[in-house]
């Protein structure tokens, strides 16, 4: 199976096209009104959707298709309102305190990260930005932290998710021939978390590269690149960018490297700012397994970020309740093996 097509999350051109992904996920147009101040827009409503992709290990769900996470939050351009489909309901707006309105019409609380004004239609801003905003509107409601905190989270999926790498389509092909190559039957398999199997193969095109002829070291290293940032593998991907750049052309390796580095500055704020408001959480919250929970998530943004001094205190902590999921241990174990690979 073609790499390509198996990672439907970046599409590049006519060679990263898979047909019939698009429709995997389905959604529907739905007419909102904006609860604060009465605007009237078109959002999009989730009809179905699937995990085909696999899972991430800080949780982000990959469909085959569309993402779900792209779908769901809506904005209000003119006022900056923000949310998912229930908070436009007439239920959400009878509800909402005359305090809150005004903090948002006259007292202009919510900060956009971009400006409104520029798009005529909020489908197209950017998710990263709305989840920003549904953030201050929870914040705004005295919302728990872990709430906000997973707006922050998914503020960065969203990026991860967008983001794109500009390499030459001829790169793209190259990297494509030889992974066909080299792991074909990896990508074949069913019987694992796609997710991980690309990791995996992320990291070991990464060690190949360095004994890797000529002609490989730049497919092999394009592939590293590629993978390590579709899958939120920030640290490995810069080592990656520093092992490319000499091999491409100079203003090819500044695009390149310039338009990476912004994603991951981008993607690493709000994780940063997810990990801040996990902790917030932990705090506070009584129920033993969502501590967990929340323990293994601030543990595990902290290794995307590259401080596994932080990452490893935080599974320990994760550890320490006896009430976890079982099904964190696993993914403990799979991070750590990442973290002694990146070392």
């Amino acid at each position: 199976m073609n790499l390509l097509r198996y990672c439907s999350a970046i599409l590049i051109a006519a060679i990263l096209l898979c047909p019939g992904v698009a429709q995997a996920t389905r959604s529907s147009s739905i007419q909102l009104e904006c609860p604060v101040c009465g605007n009237s827009f078109s959002g999009r409503e989730l009809m179905s959707t699937n995990n085909f992709g696999g899972v991430d290990t800080d949780f982000m769900q990959r469909p085959m298709g569309s993402s779900p996470i792209l779908i769901r939050p809506a904005t209000c351009l003119k006022c900056g309102f923000s949310g998912y489909i229930d908070d436009f309901s007439n239920e959400a707006k009878k509800n909402m305190p005359a305090t809150f309105t005004a903090a948002i019409k006259q007292d202009k609380a919510l900060k956009p990260a971009v400006d409104l004004a520029s798009y005529s239609d909020q489908i197209d801003m950017p998710a990263w930005a709305k989840y920003d905003l549904i953030a201050q509107v929870r914040k705004l409601e005295n919302a728990p932290a872990g709430d906000i905190a997973h707006q922050y989270l998914n503020a960065a999926w969203s990026v991860r998710i967008e983001a794109v790498i500009p390499f030459p389509i001829e790169n793209m092909k190259r990297m494509s021939e030889l992974f066909d190559a080299k792991f074909s039957d990896r990508f074949e398999k069913r019987d694992r978390n796609a997710s991980s199997i690309n990791v995996e193969v992320a990291f070991e095109s990464l060690k190949m590269a360095a004994v890797a002829s000529q002609e490989e070291k730049l497919p092999f290293l394009t592939g590293a690149v590629f993978l390590l940032r579709n899958y939120g593998e920030n640290p490995g991907a810069l080592k990656a960018m520093q092992m490319i750049a000499p091999l491409l052309a100079s203003d090819t390796a500044q695009n390149v490297e310039k338009v990476l580095k912004e994603s991951i500055e981008r993607e690493q704020y709000f994780q940063k700012l997810a990990a801040e408001n996990f902790k917030t959480a932990i705090e506070k919250e009584t129920n033993a397994e969502m501590k967990a929970r929340f323990c293994y998530l601030t543990g595990e943004i902290y290794r995307r970020l590259g401080d596994l001094e932080q990452a490893r205190a935080w599974f320990e902590k994760t550890r320490a309740i006896k009430e976890r999921p079982a099904f964190l241990d696993e993914m403990m174990t799979e991070v750590e093996q990442r973290m002694t690979a990146s070392e």
